[in-house]
């Protein structure tokens, strides 16, 4: 007796809780206690809340069921007229809405509020002027070295052109949402502005080589497989960049949707999954390929945009995307 009590009586001195053996209460409460701090740090970090890595999934896998929800609701009850243009517009419209109201959720269940609309919409407009601007200097600079001219698409309709502009929109705003929205402020607060951009960007090619790798325009392996990737993952750090200079994505969306709707026009072919715009381009013998005239010409259209986004938003700090009582991740 004497010997249990000297144990238990250094155990207490040395701030040790006592053994619970011949306890079996204590024991299963130590091993529940052993279990839960093995992983529950995993998710949760030291202040108790989620950690931002398991939120971004979380918005993710949201945003990816959003789009697989639309795409089945729109398959079971769209009327034909709904896709006879060849657009999926109903789809990603649809898939737009389930998104916002995800990024609602997730900033609801933290406390937090969206930017003011106002300032975005000058933003837009001005990101939309640089995005159409920029595929127009692509386009001229390719038809001056001789790499491409254009014909009128007599098949084009205005019944193409306004489901078309409508399936852009949405299709923009579903990938700016995602990207560059809740999941890209959460990612800049966590691990930096940098690595953030960089990660989704990763991300953002990997979405798309997942979605158009199977496309027919790319013929082989190798290098065209591999340009699906990293010509978005390209446009995905300027994007990702204007969006945390200005604190929103209005910015970002306007260079998007300026680009996407412009290039429909001018660089989209027969092959392609998206019906041929205004005009139809016609690339001569060699290029056809070789297409590393239209790669150079995208990277240098890219890098002037990144400029033009560095120079355009050159201030102290920006409004968070989501304000909150942390100031946000700024690229400097």
């Amino acid at each position: 007796m004497r010997e249990k009590a000297g144990v238990a009586h250094r155990a207490v001195s040395s701030g040790r809780p006592a053994s619970p053996v011949g306890d079996p209460v204590g024991r299963c409460a130590a091993v529940a206690r052993t279990r839960d701090d093995g992983w529950m740090p995993i998710i949760r970090g030291g202040s108790g809340s989620v950690r931002s890595g398991w939120k971004v999934a979380g918005f993710l896998a949201l945003c990816g069921a959003s789009v697989m929800a639309a795409a089945v609701l729109i398959g079971m009850f769209a009327p034909p007229w709904a896709s006879r243009d060849g657009q999926a517009w109903p789809v990603v419209a649809l898939a737009a809405v389930f998104i916002l109201a995800s990024t609602r959720l997730c900033l609801r269940l933290e406390g937090r509020r969206a930017v003011s609309f106002r300032p975005q919409v000058a933003r837009l407009g001005i990101g939309l002027v640089v995005g159409v601007g920029l595929v127009g200097l692509l386009a001229w600079g390719l038809m001056l070295a001789g790499v491409l001219y254009w014909q009128p698409n007599r098949g084009f309709s205005a019944s193409l052109m306004l489901s078309g502009t409508v399936y852009f929109c949405c299709a923009v705003l579903v990938e700016e949402m995602t990207f560059r929205g809740y999941a890209l402020q959460r990612l800049a607060e966590r691990i930096g502005a940098r690595a953030a951009v960089a990660v989704l960007a990763v991300a953002f090619g990997g979405y798309h080589l997942l979605s158009l790798g199977a496309n027919p325009s790319v013929k082989t392996g190798g290098a065209d497989l591999l340009w699906i990737a990293a010509g978005p993952a390209i446009g995905a750090i300027v994007f990702g960049v204007a969006a945390l200079r200005t604190g929103g994505i209005g910015l970002p969306l306007g260079l998007h949707l300026g680009w996407n709707w412009t290039q429909w026009h001018f660089f989209t072919f027969a092959a392609d999954d998206n019906p041929v715009g205004l005009w139809n381009p016609l690339v001569m013998p060699w290029y056809t390929e070789h297409p590393a005239a239209f790669r150079i010409g995208y990277v240098a259209a890219m890098a002037l945009a990144l400029l033009i986004v560095l120079l355009t938003t050159r201030r102290p700090g920006a409004d968070p995307l989501f304000p909150a009582s942390r100031p946000a991740a700024v690229i400097g």
